[in-house]
């Protein structure tokens, strides 16, 4: 089937055959467009910045929002403004191979040649300004990750001589804890860090191995990370009657009398113990920060 003005198809034309032309209309020189393209491209790049900004800056959604979508699409307008004058309108006829024939080898698909080296300086333009809306959408993405973790995921605020505090700031002494009794603990001056976050409680038991005896205060003083270590939910609950801390989410159960190792539930891993041990002024105190990572585990 031929177009109006198309020779027939000739069935033995060669299918390597260059592609005829019957007509072909130079677009002209267009300033209107050359401006069109650069106040397009110019604005996504505005917006770009302004999306990034306001994202960054805690603004409204409405704000950046509408800031990305309008420069998406004068991003795409300048585009295709540029391109309608770098190529002719045309009307040409492409030779096919015969049906049933083994198809040539890198057969070209078209052949329509763009206009001569026109506007270096929209195309330069046009890519730095797609360069600079990259970046702009690039940014608070990245920048909303944080900094790098680097050793925060395996120590805490617990250091030798810091004490054990309430959440109200209130140093604890060894004798403030009944038998059976349990408390939540902060290292002084770290109130509300949760990764430091201890239980601590008087065992009703004598502490069994894998406890370490050395970071009991007598009488069965023991303090555990309260960082539940399936999915870090705080395990705050403890039933005397059977010796057991409790994480209320999956229902984890943890042994204190013997390291806190997991009885029941998901939880794989003890809860790390806190080194414990007295100061001068009677007061509990950390002898050094957990020797085992809080939390679930990451490696």
């Amino acid at each position: 089937m031929t177009s109006p003005g198309q020779p027939p198809h000739d069935p033995d034309a060669d299918p390597k055959a260059e592609l005829r032309v019957i007509a072909a209309e130079t677009p002209p020189d267009s300033t209107l467009n050359d401006s069109f393209v650069v106040l397009s491209a110019g604005g996504a790049a505005v917006l770009a910045v302004v999306f990034a900004v306001a994202l960054l800056a805690g603004g409204p959604l409405p704000l950046y929002g509408g800031a990305l979508a309008a420069g998406l699409l004068l991003l795409a307008v300048a585009v295709r403004r540029y391109f309608t004058d770098r190529f002719p309108d045309v009307e040409a006829v492409e030779p096919r191979a015969i049906p049933g024939a083994e198809a040539a080898e890198n057969e070209p698909l078209a052949d329509v040649a763009p206009v001569g080296p026109r506007r270096t300086f929209l195309k330069r333009f046009l890519l730095a300004a797609g360069a600079v809306f990259g970046v702009g959408i690039a940014v608070p993405p990245i920048a909303s990750l944080g900094p790098a973790p680097r050793s925060t995921l395996r120590t805490t605020a617990w250091r030798e001589g810091r004490r054990l505090v309430t959440t109200d700031g209130v140093p604890v002494r060894a004798a403030d804890i009944a038998e059976g009794g349990l408390a939540s603990l902060w290292p002084e001056g770290a109130v509300g860090e949760e990764r430091a976050a201890v239980v601590l409680l008087r065992l009703s038991d004598p502490p069994r191995p894998p406890t370490v005896a050395a970071w009991v205060v007598a009488p069965g003083l023991v303090a555990y990370s309260k960082v539940c270590t399936h999915a870090g939910c705080p395990v705050a609950l403890y039933r005397e009657r059977d010796n057991a801390l409790f994480c209320p989410c999956h229902q984890s159960t943890f042994d204190p009398s013997r390291g806190a190792v997991p009885t029941f539930g998901p939880a794989a891993r003890a809860l790390p113990q806190l080194p414990l041990g007295v100061d001068a002024d009677g007061f509990l105190v950390a002898l050094g920060d957990f020797q085992a990572p809080v939390g679930p585990a990451f490696d």
